[in-house]
This record gives structure tokens, sequence and C-alpha cells, in this order.
């Protein structure tokens, strides 16, 4: 092995603002695949770019392009995968890497099919909403979401059958959810099979518009697409119900690194998970790079998600247990 392990990714808002500068703190080398359209934005930081290596590609969509780029690299990569990393390469393309993904390939094919996404938080023992394979058995309020829906885009609420039939009329429907009533709370979780234990990292909510607009007019419809996250601290009381969840689903998956339950809490409270993501998410760069209230208290320090991933591949190289990270959550099958 070489003097230090090298964390590679592609270039998003995850990547700059949080993965990258967890490496660059806990002294890991850095190399980026950047593609044009966000050159614009990164060139206006020289201060980090000079501390990275970059690799320029010209589409984001040439996915070929950019496992040839990463497939070049020499060292100790560890591939760290975000939500922009795995739109646009699919699970084919990223079993082509040379190098391990960070977690692993499997768990990333469940997150991006929903009906697999939701089966497997039932297997976990997560209260989740019901689920309608067709609009005929509707029979109360759901959100229905579309086929490559990004950030909440195109999600709509339909309140019975007849409203659902008119809603959808020229729409790719993917999945079919009952609509729960409450604070939508994101809790970010680190499987380590390192310090062996699954952490409770901290938690955010998303900024939707126009669902969370100051006034929404009685003649508009609620949409869903995300602009942003803010951080929370959760009723103490919920707390320990979501270190419960992490660690089923942790258990219940075998996968490692940084992953996200989705979930709704009702005035009762109780809380329903609609959705996971096994890999980090945006809304935990809100944390950066002060970290946040149960990070800090774990870790006796400022601690972040990026800082966390670049902390578990740094202590996985110094102990030549790279294998352990990058384990394909042997408790799935394959897809």
């Amino acid at each position: 092995m070489g003097s230090k392990a090298v964390i590679a990714t592609t270039s998003s808002h995850s990547s700059f603002y949080n993965i990258i500068p967890g490496a660059i703190e806990e002294g890991l080398e850095v190399c980026v695949v950047c593609f044009d359209r966000d050159w614009e934005l990164w060139s206006q930081y020289p201060d980090l770019l000079n501390q990275i290596n970059i690799i320029r590609v010209k589409e984001y969509r040439d996915s070929k392009a950019t496992v040839k780029a990463f497939n070049s690299l020499d060292g100790d990569v560890v591939i760290v995968p975000h939500g922009s990393f795995v739109r646009y390469l699919s699970v084919t393309e990223l079993k082509q890497l040379k190098h391990p993904i960070f977690g692993g390939v499997k768990i990333l094919g469940y997150e991006g099919d929903r009906n697999r996404n939701s089966e497997l938080l039932i297997a976990a023992g997560i209260n989740t909403p019901k689920v309608f394979t067709d609009g005929e058995a509707i029979d109360r309020p759901v959100i229905v979401k579309l086929h490559g829906a990004e950030g909440g885009k195109g999600y709509f609420i339909a309140n019975n059958k007849a409203d659902f039939q008119e809603k959808s009329k020229g729409k790719n429907i993917d999945f079919i959810q009952e609509y729960i009533s409450g604070v939508s709370v994101y809790a970010h979780y680190f499987s380590s099979p390192i310090e062996k234990r699954c952490e409770l990292l901290g938690f955010d909510r998303r900024l939707e518009s126009n669902a969370n607009s100051q006034y929404l007019v009685s003649t508009e419809e609620p949409s869903f697409t995300v602009i942003g996250n803010v951080p929370i601290v959760v009723r103490e009381s919920l707390v320990p119900e979501y270190h419960r969840m992490g660690r089923n689903f942790a258990e219940q998956t075998g996968l490692v690194g940084p992953f996200c339950i989705e979930t709704i809490v009702t005035t009762d409270p109780k809380i329903y998970a609609f959705e996971f993501s096994g890999r980090i998410v945006a809304g935990t760069t809100v944390w950066v790079p002060y970290g946040n209230t149960y990070a800090n208290a774990l870790w006796n320090e400022p601690m972040y998600m990026g800082k966390r991933i670049a902390r578990e591949i740094k202590r996985a190289f110094e102990k030549k247990k790279l294998d352990m990270i990058t384990v394909d959550s042997p408790k799935l099958e394959e897809i």
C-alpha cells in the first residue's frame, strides 16, 4: 500500500462542500472527476482546488468517460458515492469500476428501486406508510411519485381514487404511498465496522417548494421540489426510537458507512419511515465544518459526515482493513 488512502468521487454539492473538506481535514488525498457543468462554480475556489487532484470530464451523462477516468487512477483508492454519483452511473456501470466503493454497490441498487426500498425498511421492523400497487386500491390520501423524479420534483397528493385518476393522466407513475401528515425528519447514520457500532450522527429537514411556503393559496397544489435543508434537534423522547431504527436497518442490511432514514413524525408523535438513502445525502452538509449536537457529543470534537467518512477510511487503511469498509452488504441479494 501507499503512504495514505485516496478518496475518489465525482463533482457535486455533497462532494465539494462535505466529502472533500472532510478528507482534507483527515489528511487524505483526494481525486475528483469534475464535469464541465460544475467547473464554473468550482473554479471560484482556487485554494480548495489546489489541495485536490482533478480529472475533467466534459459531459456528466457520459458514463463511459466517467468509468474510464476512475479506472485511470492508481494507488489505494476508495470511491465514495453520493446522490449525483449514483444517479448518473447504473449498478452495472458501478460494477465496472476497478477500485472498491465505500459501502459497496448492492445497497445503492435497493435504494433506487422504490419497492425494494420500502420492503427493506419493513424487513428491518421499521414503521412505514401503506404502499398501493395500483390506483384502484386507493382508500385514503396518497403521495404519488413519478419515474425519474429528482429531489421531489413532480410528486403530487391525491385525496382519493378519483382524485388520483384525474391527476395521474399522462404521467409515468412509479410509486403510490399513503400520505402521512406531519413534520419531515431526516435521520443520518454511520454504520462502522471499524468502531463496531451504528452511529446516529444527526438530523435535518428539507425545505420543499411550495409545501413549506409561508402562504399557500387555496387554489394552489402543494409541490415537493427540494430547495434546501436546515438542521434540527428532535424531541428527546424520539431519540431512542431513531437509534433503534438505525441499528435495526444496519443489522438487516449489513451496509457500511453513511445512510439516511427519511421519516415523517405525526402529532402522536409516531415515526413513519417512507424511504432510505444508502449513502451520504445533501442534508448533512449543513453540519460542515462545525459538526452538530449528536455527532459532536459522540466524538467529543466537531464531526460531520464527510469527515466521518474520511475517518473510517483512514483508520481502515492504517489497520490494513480496507476490505471491511468496502464489503458489499453481504446480507442483501444481488439485483
